[in-house]
């Protein structure tokens, strides 16, 4: 594993300092230059083609998470110079024994432990080291490399899947994401993100130069929300997309919901211009918000009587959950699950007279639910239902 710190006579030491490269395998041959973890030698790589760092002479090291790139390394390097420059005493790589986690950097006034992150990583590390640094009272966050992020048209980015994980919310409620180029020295802040896909996010994406983000806590700040005609106008371009490729998607969501409309004389391409819509909180299903929105439509349109619960849907799609039909999306910072983008979906329902709240958790039907009878009629009325729709005057 590369690092950028060691331990020399018992002191840290690393690359980042005016230490020559003589006076580095000068201390190699003391055999007194370690790994801070493992506690065993290394070398210092000195070389023209790679940032200097220290390699183990073993695999084996307890503390070895991923191997790291030139890229990665630059990236630790030069977050330590912007940290430093506010006079929080960044330390870097600091190995913390009692959860055997080594953050790339991590601010001991502030309790705070940052990384950053170039490899994709599973959800389940992704989780064990959140939580890791929960069980240890540390804040923590997660810098996404900028080669992670690919911008495809006005407010529309490509994303990997799993940078979501690491997501957390402003005050308002709108979820973020960080990332930096060492390259270009430069962040882009990725603010008011709404999951289109797997990989596809509607988002507003700043970028500064380093040395203009004066404070941590401009990390972390809000930003002007989006137009709402521009949010409208990508929102119902994805519809008409999920429409025309309807038939062709192999999902077991899409199967699923698909026979099922079919079952009750419907189709898939026509489903209900009040599903596929940007409810609260829909984004904590990873399955695309037509399908299992129009799952819901049908549950509440087949119910025998016109009182309803809310648990009888949350139920069944923690039935879909369960069998792998239904997805859904991992936030180990928030603490909301698919409950609550039922509960934002039957909320918006309310908004079209559709259903009326009785009590907590009970709603009662009002009025029958449309559907369109060719994809032409669809696409007008999911345009005539977004310009009336509340949920796009709040982004």
């Amino acid at each position: 594993m590369s690092m950028l710190v060691a331990l020399y006579k018992e002191q840290y030491v690393d690359m980042l300092g005016e230490v020559t490269k003589a006076q580095w395998h000068s201390m190699a041959k003391t055999g007194m230059l370690v790994c801070p973890v493992c506690r065993k030698h290394v070398i210092p790589k000195c070389g023209t083609k790679k940032i200097w760092h220290f390699a183990h002479l073993e695999k084996d090291c307890t503390g070895t998470h991923e191997s790291e790139t030139t890229y990665h390394m630059l990236g630790k390097k030069y977050l330590y110079h912007w940290l430093k420059r506010m006079n929080v005493d960044p330390k870097l790589e600091h190995y913390i024994g009692e959860i055997g986690q080594r953050p790339d950097l991590y601010l001991p006034k502030k309790n705070h432990a940052f990384e950053f992150q170039c490899a994709t990583m599973d959800d389940e590390r992704f989780k064990q080291r959140i939580e890791g640094y929960r069980s240890y009272a540390l804040k923590s966050d997660w810098i996404f490399g900028m080669k992670r992020i690919h911008k495809k048209g006005d407010s529309l980015y490509n994303i990997h899947g799993t940078d979501l994980a690491a997501a957390k919310k402003d005050k308002f409620g709108n979820l973020y994401l960080n990332y930096f180029c060492p390259l270009k020295q430069q962040f882009l802040f990725l603010k008011d993100i709404h999951p289109l896909s797997q990989k596809k996010v509607f988002g507003k994406g700043m970028t500064y130069a380093d040395k203009n983000i004066t404070t941590i806590e401009m990390l972390f700040e809000t930003k002007t929300n989006h137009e709402e005609s521009l949010f409208r106008t990508i929102w119902n371009k994805q519809k008409t997309t999920w429409r025309m490729t309807a038939y062709k998607n192999n999902s077991p969501a899409n199967v699923y919901v698909k026979k099922v409309l079919y079952f009750h004389h419907k189709f898939i391409s026509l489903f209900s211009p009040l599903a596929g819509v940007p409810s609260s909180n829909y984004f904590q299903f990873q399955t695309s918000p037509y399908l299992w929105q129009s799952y819901l439509l049908l549950l509440i349109e087949q119910l025998p009587t016109r009182l309803f619960t809310i648990q009888q849907l949350v139920h069944e799609c923690l039935r879909l959950v369960d069998r792998r039909v239904f997805r859904e999306r991992n936030f180990y910072y928030l603490d909301k699950n698919h409950v609550c983008a039922i509960e934002g979906y039957l909320k918006y329902l309310e908004t079209e007279e559709v259903i009326e709240a009785v009590n907590e958790g009970l709603y009662k039907k009002r009025t029958s639910i449309p559907y369109p009878k060719s994809v032409e009629e669809a696409i007008q009325q999911d345009e005539i239902f977004s310009k009336k729709a509340v949920i796009f005057d709040f982004i």
